[in-house]
């Protein structure tokens, strides 16, 4: 049995024992029917409650389950976070966002605001996206730094398709936001791009 193979029964399983607290006799059933359709137990939480009805139906119960447990965990990752981010790559940084974002469908872009001691002053969603691409007005970023006085950023995003590798299109608006960072004084720390298991930085990659 490969590693594929084992990792999906052990969803398989997972997710039915965490159905079956509401809905027994259907657990086994609703279980393989979520992770066909979705694929991965990040996925099955990231998703919208209308994408969950249309696969469980009228089970009301299991999908404010699915709903209150993604918000569950995603509270303990944003609970673990230093209040005073080190480095932009801290591990428990990186468990939040791939928490938080790392499997949703589309392309989302979030950017923390942090003080001059490098101190958590916002951690804000700026547009959702399509599979393949998000829009965002790089100066709407920097109009929100300046309300908020920070004095630097860590901008993340997310690829559905499970590449971290930034395309050309995340480099020229990475090269954007450098340059108005700059005009501002702002310090732009890093640009990272997440799915659900693995991660990039422009900085270790020294794009940045």
């Amino acid at each position: 049995m490969s590693s594929a193979q084992i990792d999906n029964l052990r969803d398989r399983s997972v997710l039915a024992q965490l159905i079956e607290s509401v809905a027994p006799e259907k657990a086994s059933i609703l279980s393989d029917a979520l992770l066909t359709e979705f694929g991965s137990i990040g996925r099955i939480l990231s998703e919208t409650e209308e994408s969950l009805q249309r696969v469980v139906g009228a089970q009301s119960a299991v999908i404010n389950l699915l709903i209150a447990t993604e918000k569950l965990i995603i509270a303990q990752f944003q609970n673990e976070l230093p209040k005073k981010l080190i480095s932009s790559t801290d591990e428990k940084l990186i468990r939040y966002l791939q928490a938080s974002m790392g499997s949703l469908a589309t392309e989302t872009m979030r950017i923390f605001f942090l003080d001059t001691a490098n101190h958590l002053i916002k951690d804000q969603i700026f547009g959702h996206g399509s599979p393949s691409k998000v829009i965002v007005q790089p100066r709407s970023i920097l109009k929100r730094a300046l309300e908020l006085n920070a004095s630097a950023l860590i901008m993340v995003h997310n690829h559905p398709g499970g590449n971290v590798k930034p395309s050309k299109s995340d480099v020229n608006f990475t090269m954007r936001i450098k340059i108005l960072c700059q005009e501002l004084e702002i310090k732009l720390h890093d640009h990272i791009v997440i799915t659900g298991s693995s991660w990039s930085s422009f900085r270790k990659m020294k794009l940045l």
